[in-house]
């Protein structure tokens, strides 16, 4: 049932940011290379060529403290020692991939029914996350419509951007805090 709604969702997220794709006549932001998180045209296809995310590959950054926003809206679970399920919160967005995020991430995997539940952030799993993005709209947002909550990114001049506090910062592979 939860893949049947997410598969509905994205096809009303990829009509509509094809309409507004249409309608709106901005130009093509250029690629900002391998280094931060970026996009142009429609945002439902931006994150399909991304960089990889893990406990050992960009564990501090702020790419991925927006993975870490998607595991918030989508509602994913991490386990504990014990085997008991917590949800991801807000206060779990810290930008640090440590093992939290990557039970997390696997618990996201599987509900995506993805080939690769590794807990690993590659292609395949930031392919599947983009076509959940709505926008940009005029202000540059960029919207993820997860299960649970909606969050809100920034994409200006190609580049994504994370809310840190009450500033957006580049989501760089980094770390710039």
């Amino acid at each position: 049932m939860q893949l049947k709604a997410r598969l509905l969702l994205g096809a009303v997220a990829v009509t509509a940011s094809a309409g507004l794709a249409l309608g709106v006549t901005a130009p093509l932001a250029t690629a900002s290379g391998p280094y931060v998180v970026d996009g142009s045209g429609a945002a439902y296809n931006d994150w399909g060529d991304e960089g990889t995310l893990s406990v050992n590959s960009h564990s501090k950054s702020n790419a991925t403290r927006l993975w870490q926003s998607v595991l918030y809206a989508d509602g994913a679970k991490w386990k504990d020692s014990g085997g008991d399920l917590h949800t991801f919160t807000p206060g779990d967005i810290d930008g640090i991939f440590g093992w939290k995020t990557r039970s997390a991430t696997k618990y996201w995997q599987a509900q995506e029914d993805l080939e690769d539940v590794d807990g690993i952030v590659g292609k395949e799993t930031f392919g599947q996350a983009d076509g959940f993005l709505d926008g940009p709209y005029s202000d540059g947002t960029v919207t993820y419509t997860g299960l649970e909550n909606e969050v809100t990114f920034k994409r200006l001049d190609g580049e994504y951007y994370v809310r840190i506090g009450s500033k957006w910062k580049v989501a760089a592979y980094d770390w710039r805090g």
